[in-house]
């Protein structure tokens, strides 16, 4: 009986069994409660993460100016502009779903706030050891690489798709 948590992934399906199990020994598995913020946006990405149990929301988090005002007596009203911060969910990671590829790829700086929406157990990967893998295996990092531009396609075109209807909502149009 195999007990690489890594076998349970599509994601890693053509990653030959030595090389996943030298993978999974690099890696740890860590349990989240629900609402605990596992990355936030613009932090150094440093793992790539694969949901065993649970669900993990990635949000695009941005400031918005609300109009706030304080009403002290009838005539005393004070009214100023301050910065709310605000998120809106552009995607859900499932068990057998990795997430986090911005330490793979770019910048290295993450693009979202990954949140747990309920109690979560997931494989985390450092993404020094997975890159020093694939530089020593071109073949590996190839085929790691083509399935995490797969994902990352989806995820921009599910981002896209939320902030339109988001704008949509926000100015009350039909279209864009």
């Amino acid at each position: 009986m195999d007990n690489n948590p890594l076998t349970e992934f599509k994601f890693f399906s053509e990653v030959k069994p030595d090389t996943l199990k030298a993978m999974a020994r690099k890696g740890e598995i860590v349990e989240y409660d629900v609402a605990d913020v596992i990355f936030r946006f613009d932090e150094p990405a440093t793992h790539l993460y694969a949901v065993m149990e649970g669900e993990v929301d990635l949000s695009v988090v941005f400031k918005d100016k609300v109009l706030k005002t304080e009403i002290q007596y009838e005539e005393a009203i004070q009214a100023n502009m301050v910065e709310e911060e605000k998120s809106i969910v552009v995607d859900s990671v499932r068990p057998g779903q990795v997430f986090g590829w911005a330490s793979l790829v770019g910048a290295g700086r993450r693009t979202v706030t990954a949140h747990c929406a309920e109690a979560s157990r997931v494989f985390a990967l450092p993404a020094a050891d997975l890159k020093a893998m694939f530089e020593a295996d071109s073949a590996l990092g190839y085929a790691i690489m083509k399935k995490l531009s797969d994902i990352i396609s989806k995820r921009l075109q599910k981002r896209t798709e939320k902030l339109i209807e988001t704008w949509v909502e926000a100015f009350d149009v039909d279209e864009i």
